[in-house]
């Protein structure tokens, strides 16, 4: 899941879009997904903690 995301985002596609489209999973079910990833690591903080 987080390889599609990066590649989406290399090519300038929707990285959500992408995930959805590997997972199944609807919008939502996708981000959350996303954001598992991010807490897991496997992906970088969507913007930097203060």
């Amino acid at each position: 899941m987080a390889r599609e995301y990066r590649s989406a985002q290399a090519r300038g596609a929707d990285p959500v879009l992408a995930v959805m489209d590997a997972t199944g999973h609807s919008r939502r079910g996708s981000l959350r997904l996303i954001g598992q990833a991010r807490d897991a690591g496997f992906l970088s903080p969507r913007r930097a903690r203060r």
